[in-house]
């Protein structure tokens, strides 16, 4: 099987059934025809051309698909296109539409840990729109219920002879902290299996425990953001589904932990991931429930870092005033200074990386001089890119991208061959993306020597 990714759930769907785009035309006609709807047009390009966004099937043509595929008729008028199609992966099911309990959050850690459908290879959303907002308005519904006595940690579960400690728990918490600090250099797609491995060891630990109290709260936290740091690996490996199979468990077992900032550091995740491959104003809603539900008990260092998110998401929907608005009570936040609860996952925020999300937001709202502003007074203020790999990389990406906008060839192609040459040694499929495109904003220019010897550079 090919391990290339599938960008599309019809895609995903043909290579379940191991069928090429002609072979699965003359499959869909075949229902389309039993289902008394008449012969379909056939073209050699109609797949590819609805599973690359440049047509889409008429309602006759995904009644047959939804026939095929054992996806209720309604579904399809209800859910849309494409989207009808994700009911057709059965794997998603517990992780989305289990209840939000104790028993919810084992089914969703289960699933998460089985991985999906075509073996996760899958690079779009399973969750948009009003399924996303649903998501996120049952986890902050669950942080507001009573803690209830809750008789197991997870239902089922074996007890051994394995006792949690505060130890134990510092050993492990330990590990995730150096699997993050290993994410800023090496990149997600060396360290998918690893955290993977790290995920099962807390979800292991959470089935097998027999006490109740505290340090099983303190558990389900560590599992939480274990499942969060395995859905960014996934992201920044292009892996959207899972990534995102990965991020809904974590904010289940963030809200069975009744830990509001690791949950909302979870929706800060997934707002990424959504202002870059879906609607920025879904992205904007996630930071906002994580917002709304962090109000009383969020660290100044945790507001400051949801601010500055919900800046970049808004900046994608060109909000100016709100994005810069944003980033002022980021600034304020950050402030105000660290504090003992602060997390330990938020040691990445400093004033050098709010200047640089500012930086990317002007870039984003067609302001590169702007941008040129922020990135050098990160810079000069605290920006350590050697501890920061792949985000270095990207913030040369968007220098040169600013630079090329202002009609800097020379300082361009400067910045360009240094981010070409520093991201040979990632293995991510974020700057390797950014890095594509700034070849083509470079391609119509190539007549000139210095974008010429940079995209010789990067070929």
């Amino acid at each position: 099987m090919s391990d290339q990714l599938l960008p599309h759930p019809l895609a995903a769907l043909r290579a379940e059934l191991g069928l090429s785009g002609e072979q699965y035309l003359d499959r869909l006609d075949d229902v389309h025809s039993a289902l008394g709807h008449g012969r379909m047009a056939k073209s050699r390009q109609k797949i590819s051309r609805w599973e690359n966004g440049v047509n889409s099937p008429d309602m006759p043509a995904r009644y047959a698909m939804a026939h095929l595929h054992g996806i209720p008729r309604a579904a399809v008028t209800e859910v849309g296109w494409p989207d009808f199609l994700l009911l057709a992966f059965p794997d998603d099911r517990p992780v989305l539409d289990s209840p939000w309990t104790l028993t919810g959050t084992v089914a969703a850690v289960a699933a998460a840990a089985r991985g999906g459908s075509m073996q996760d290879r899958r690079g779009f959303l399973i969750a948009s729109g009003a399924a996303l907002t649903s998501v996120a308005t049952s986890w902050s519904r669950a942080l507001a219920e009573p803690a209830g006595a809750s008789s197991a940690v997870l239902a089922g579960a074996v007890p051994t002879n394995t006792r949690l400690t505060p130890e134990l728990l510092d050993t492990l918490e330990q590990r995730l902290d150096d699997l993050r600090r290993l994410d800023d250099v090496l990149g997600g797609t060396r360290l998918r299996q690893t955290a993977i491995a790290e995920y099962d060891l807390l979800e292991g630990l959470a089935k097998r425990t027999g006490q109740h109290g505290p340090l099983e709260h303190r558990l389900l936290s560590l599992l939480a953001e274990s499942a969060r740091m395995c859905g960014w690996l996934q992201f920044d490996s292009g892996h959207h589904a899972r990534a995102q199979r990965f991020y809904i468990t974590a904010l289940r077992a963030s809200a069975s932990a009744d830990d509001h900032q690791v949950g909302a550091n979870t929706l800060a995740f997934m707002a990424i991931q959504v202002y870059s491959e879906g609607n920025p104003q879904d992205a904007v809603a996630l930071v906002r429930t994580a917002q709304d539900a962090t109000l009383r008990c969020a660290t100044p260092r945790v507001k400051s870092m949801l601010h500055a998110r919900a800046a970049r998401a808004l900046s994608k929907t060109g909000d100016h005033a709100g994005c810069w608005r944003e980033l002022d009570t980021a600034r304020t936040e950050y402030a105000r200074g660290p504090h003992d609860d602060d997390p330990p996952w938020s040691y990445w925020l400093n004033p050098g990386e709010i200047e640089m999300l500012a930086g990317s937001s002007a870039l984003d709202l067609d302001d590169p001089r702007r941008a040129l502003r922020h990135f050098g007074q990160a810079r000069h203020v605290q920006y350590a890119a050697d501890g920061y790999a792949r985000d270095h990389v990207l913030y040369l990406t968007r220098t040169a991208r600013a630079h090329l906008r202002l009609g800097d060839l020379d300082t361009a192609c400067a910045v360009a061959t240094d981010a070409f040459s520093q991201n040979v040694f990632l293995n991510s499929s974020r700057p390797s993306d950014a890095l594509d495109d700034l070849r083509n904003e470079l391609a119509p220019h190539r007549r000139v020597r210095a974008v010429r010897d940079s995209l010789l550079l990067s070929a």
